[in-house]
């Protein structure tokens, strides 16, 4: 059997690039507001962890 013909078998398959897409889109906009919210001085102290 190839590939393709276990994708047809699985019911509901179409949700899965949709549901990783969101997931993605989820995890990408967190971490960028966490990025964005946190302070300067709080990056630059753990920039330095591992130089210390």
């Amino acid at each position: 059997m190839k590939y393709s013909n276990y994708l047809t078998s699985i019911e509901n398959v179409q949700w899965y690039p949709l549901l990783s897409l969101i997931l993605f889109i989820g995890v990408f906009t967190g971490m960028a507001i966490y990025i964005f919210k946190t302070d300067k001085t709080d990056m630059e102290e753990r920039a330095k962890i591992p130089l210390d």
